[in-house]
């Protein structure tokens, strides 16, 4: 039962094998529905409808094969939306290359590999073409390549109108430097090359955007304070919005040549903006080139020259008081 008052309707959730179906359907019993897997395609109707009269509601997913006639199936899926007009349909996808590295990982078979579609790849190849007129009778879709099984929970719980309680959102903010590579999980990814470089600066070369002679070269630079100003503004404002879509972590890289000073200084800065304005938010830095900065940065002290700097209590892991 809604938090209205009012049933739950009936849902039909549609995906390839690897796009989360078993996951998608446990979510659903837990919410108290009648829960069918693997319901065959041509037994639809007679298998789903008696079951419409139950207290429960129910959810009940369709696994394609190699010979399900696509075009049969999605006649007698509008035959039984016609029948049961509160049927809504819940699609789940990934793209081609995230369910072959999900299976590459299982190290199971592919329900479609046979002798005529050698090779895994091949296999989920024919799979989505079979899948993709099916999905258009989609209500909902969701995208599970970067939804974990709790973000998938929230996504379903929002479909069903049910409040989420005690959600944890965390940032990462992963620092790097763009001559080793972008990195491959960051979802928003900033580019600071475009800020005049440190290094350039013998006195500020051994250090890192952690020690303040170098923050002190970055905002004292104009185009550098006003485009954190905006930037930081920008990034907070998106946070509960992806928030909202049912996200609980974002991972945002921050780049410049060599990862040690320009993208440093500006993830801390991010970070600790980040943490005044959403104090129960977990903001999370990790600077990944950390380990090639070498020697101990050097900052100066007070009429006594260079001295090693002192570990920043943000340089890897939660943020100060996050």
């Amino acid at each position: 039962m809604s938090t209205d008052g009012k049933p739950y309707p009936p849902f039909l959730i549609l995906g390839t094998h690897g796009s989360g179906l078993t996951t998608a359907l446990d979510i659903y019993a837990d919410h108290g529905f009648m829960a069918l897997a693997n319901v065959p395609p041509g037994q639809v109707a007679q298998t789903v409808l008696p079951l419409s009269q139950q207290q429960a509601p129910v959810a009940f997913t369709i696994r394609l094969a190699p010979d399900t006639d696509a075009v049969a199936l999605i006649a007698e899926l509008q035959a039984l939306k016609a029948q049961w007009p509160a049927l809504k349909v819940l699609a789940l996808d990934s793209p081609e290359e995230v369910l072959v590295q999900r299976y590459l990982q299982s190290e199971k078979r592919h329900a479609f590999e046979s002798p005529e579609l050698a090779g895994l790849q091949a296999a989920i190849a024919a799979e989505k073409k079979l899948f993709a007129p099916v999905k258009e009778l989609k209500d909902y879709s969701i995208d599970t390549s970067t939804t974990t099984a709790e973000e998938l929970r929230h996504k379903i719980a929002r479909i069903l109108g049910l409040p989420i309680e005690n959600e944890a959102f965390t940032v990462y903010i992963n620092t790097f430097g763009f001559k080793y590579g972008a990195p491959q999980d960051a979802e928003l990814v900033f580019d600071m090359r475009f800020m005049t470089n440190p290094f350039y600066d013998e006195r500020l070369r051994p250090m890192t955007g952690q020690d303040q002679p170098v923050r002190d070269f970055i905002f004292n630079l104009a185009h550098a304070r006003t485009f954190f100003d905006k930037w930081a503004d920008l990034v907070a404002d998106m946070l509960p919005l992806y928030q909202a879509q049912g996200k609980t972590r974002l991972t945002i890289g921050v780049g410049c040549t060599g990862g040690k000073h320009r993208s440093v200084c500006m993830g801390e800065a991010l970070a600790t903006y980040l943490k005044e304005r959403y104090p129960t938010f977990h903001i999370i830095i990790n600077h990944r080139e950390m380990l090639k900065w070498g020697k101990p940065a050097l900052v100066e002290s007070q009429g006594a020259g260079l001295k090693p700097a002192q570990a920043s209590a943000c340089s890897i892991g939660e943020v100060a008081g996050a």
